[in-house]
């Protein structure tokens, strides 16, 4: 029998150094949801998330890390977070001859 992708990931958000990690950004952004704001009594039920996806910036730093229920951490899977991609795109609108595609 396979695992599912979202049980491999709560496995690994269990190790200690995960469990250091969501102590850590608890306190610094608070025990509930990064995108919902449900609230995590003793951090139960929260997951990280990268904010940037992984697959665009590799690793763990906490600078990239959230934390999110479940639903919203499954919701968002890869994607990159609307709030960033419009930074992104007025980066490029304010000077397009940098950003402008290759010939």
């Amino acid at each position: 029998m396979h695992a599912r992708p979202g049980d491999r990931t709560r496995a690994v958000s269990r190790s200690p150094d995960r469990k250091r990690q969501r102590k850590a950004i608890a306190a610094r952004d608070g025990a509930r949801c990064f995108y919902c704001g449900c609230s995590f009594p003793d951090l139960v039920g929260a997951t990280l998330d990268h904010y940037v996806p992984r697959r665009l910036w590799p690793g763990w730093r906490q600078s990239n890390l959230v934390l999110a229920c479940d639903p919203c951490n499954s919701r968002k899977a890869d994607a990159l977070p609307w709030p960033f991609a419009w930074l992104l795109l007025r980066y490029a609108a304010a000077d397009p001859a940098l950003y402008a595609p290759a010939a």
